[in-house]
């Protein structure tokens, strides 16, 4: 018995490495994923519903080359708007979302996500204090996390070296000076750790065009709101069941869902300072 399990589990390991795609065969794929895209693009006016189903193949072939083991922020954009031309929002921001990680300060990609976001029926709002430390603090999302990083190791010499020049002579504006400098470095540092911690949290996007939240995990439990929350919501994982995510909402709210109703923005995709 043994023997059979060893030889099963070979036989298991053989097929799996041979299923790999080699470097022709990744960009034959990649070929019919710009092909079935630029065709979606060309169809776009005359004839809506073959163009999103182009959408649809550039999305699957796209989808293959990541499935491979292939990773890179262009996939990742190239794949989120295929998804988002094709009608799949949530699937698109979870794809830019992805991507962001390998390139964070890529203009087209973070439009593309905000605009994703924007087409999402009755978001979750954010909580106040949330949204007004982001009004205050606009600058962590504006710049990108190597930007913030550069910034602070720059302000913080310039403290240090402020302060050695002091010790031998007297410099106006000094206190106000180090003050601001000290605030900046300090504010700095909590933004791009919270970048850091960010990429260890799980977090998910919802895929179904209407979701309900219960309170506990199980179709007996309660929902939690009176109506379904929509596609493309984004939410942090809090607890994972069999079949079930215990979420975190962008509003504080805290509930149960099926896990085949949203796609998890992986923790293994490993954020770029880039």
């Amino acid at each position: 018995m043994t023997l059979l399990t060893t030889l099963a589990y070979l036989l298991l390991t053989v097929s799996t490495a041979q299923m790999h795609l080699s470097d022709d065969q990744k960009l034959a794929v990649l070929h019919e994923a710009q092909v079935a895209y630029e065709n979606g693009i060309e169809l776009q006016t005359a004839d809506p519903v073959a163009s999103k189903d182009s959408f649809r193949r550039a999305a699957n072939r796209y989808q293959v080359l990541v499935d491979d083991g292939v990773e890179n922020g262009m996939l990742w954009y190239n794949l989120g708007n295929s998804q988002l031309l094709s009608g799949n929002i949530g699937e698109a921001i979870v794809a830019y979302r992805i991507g962001q990680r390998y390139i964070p300060s890529d203009g087209r990609l973070t439009a593309n996500l905000q605009f994703a976001r924007s087409l999402v029926a009755n978001p979750v709002k954010k909580e106040n204090t949330i949204s007004i430390l982001r009004r205050l603090a606009f600058w962590h999302d504006a710049l990108p996390t190597k930007v913030r990083l550069t910034i602070g190791i720059l302000l913080w010499f310039s403290c240090w070296t402020l302060l050695s020049v002091r010790l031998f002579r007297t410099i106006a504006g000094f206190k106000t000076t180090s003050i601001f400098l000290g605030i900046a470095v300090v504010a700095l540092s909590f933004s791009v750790v919270h970048d850091i911690l960010d990429q260890h949290r799980s977090n998910g996007v919802l895929i179904e065009s209407e979701v309900t939240v219960r309170k506990g995990n199980g179709e007996h439990f309660a929902p939690l709101f009176t109506e379904p929350i929509h596609e493309g919501i984004e939410f942090e994982i809090l607890e994972q069941r069999p079949d079930w995510l215990h979420i975190k909402l962008p509003n504080g709210s805290t509930g149960w869902i099926q896990e085949k109703d949203a796609t998890i923005v992986s923790r293994k995709n490993k954020l770029t300072l880039g």
